[in-house]
């Protein structure tokens, strides 16, 4: 069971040790045993069909031809070891996520609060989006719920990744009366839109102005929260997340955050061992990120 004075104590030293030896070992080296056959799979598939394309490259067969059999050959032979990974990522996730009293779904979930990030522009309105790794539970004081996000703008060649990175919504005990929604001074945005119903929100400190915009419904309730603190601290979070263009919305008692940065919550490459500590310790590190994260917008 989680800790409330370090909810991650649980899969962290000794912690961590114990979860590793009991939920995941076990079942990392059962995946490992069937990878193991799979590579094999791979080779022998992939030797196929790669000499089948060079015989009807030989024959003068059209290159369409030549080139469907080899990319379904690598198709065939890839899939099961991909298969494998998602069951060495799921496996080493969810007995993580278990100490801790989280609750993790791969997929087939609602985003978080995703038309209130799209109303109020923290993220740009997609043409596709995808999503994945779903975490619910507590962090402090607050219920939240995240996901990683991927948003495309575009059709066809024209197609261009607009926001990658996670969303956050954090539901605390602080109860606001009005909006404010906080947006990077770059990222996706050519020029800043003020979300619908909000106003600029002028402040005193131009180098916090250089990175952020600031729109709210109430002006003196916006600059309450935007105190020359918080915007320290806002700069230091999206640093230490290791992401870029962080943006945020007080919303009632909702804390909403959209932060782009790299795909995490991965167990590293298949063509490698799958046993080993160092795939569920990168997971771990991703965990502590994100709860930190939290930790530092509620101290806010």
């Amino acid at each position: 069971m989680s800790n409330a004075a370090d909810p991650l104590a649980p899969i962290e030293g000794a912690g961590f040790d114990q979860v590793y030896a009991e939920r995941i070992e076990p079942e990392i080296q059962r995946l490992e045993a069937a990878r193991q056959k799979a590579m094999c799979r791979l080779l022998i598939i992939g030797g196929i069909a790669f000499a089948a394309a060079a015989l009807e490259n030989v024959a003068g067969l059209d290159v369409r031809i030549v080139l469907a059999t080899a990319v379904i050959g690598a198709i065939v032979a890839y899939m099961p070891l991909a298969q494998l990974g998602a069951m060495s990522k799921r496996a080493v996730v969810q007995a993580l996520c278990s100490a801790i009293d989280v609750t993790y779904a791969e997929s087939a979930f609602e985003p978080p609060d995703y038309n209130a990030f799209i109303q109020l522009k923290l993220l740009p309105p997609p043409t596709s989006k995808r999503f994945e790794d779903h975490f619910s539970g507590r962090a402090g004081d607050a219920a939240f719920a995240l996901c990683e996000a991927v948003l495309e703008q575009g059709s066809g060649k024209n197609m261009r990744v607009v926001f990658r990175g996670q969303i956050f919504q954090l539901i605390t005990q602080k109860r606001r009366l009005a909006t404010t929604v906080i947006l990077r001074d770059s990222g996706w945005l050519d020029h800043f839109e003020c979300p619908p119903g909000l106003k600029k929100v002028g402040l005193e400190d131009p180098e916090f102005e250089k990175l952020f915009e600031v729109f709210g419904a109430d002006q003196v309730e916006a600059r309450e929260i935007i105190t020359p603190t918080f915007m320290q601290h806002l700069v230091e979070m999206e640093r230490a997340y290791a992401g870029a263009h962080l943006r945020c919305a007080f919303v009632g008692p909702d804390v909403l955050i959209a932060i782009e940065g790299p795909n995490r919550f991965e167990t590293g490459a298949l063509l490698s061992n799958l046993a080993g500590r160092a795939r569920a310790q990168a997971v771990v590190r991703d965990l502590q990120a994100v709860f930190r994260l939290m930790t530092q917008v509620q101290a806010l």
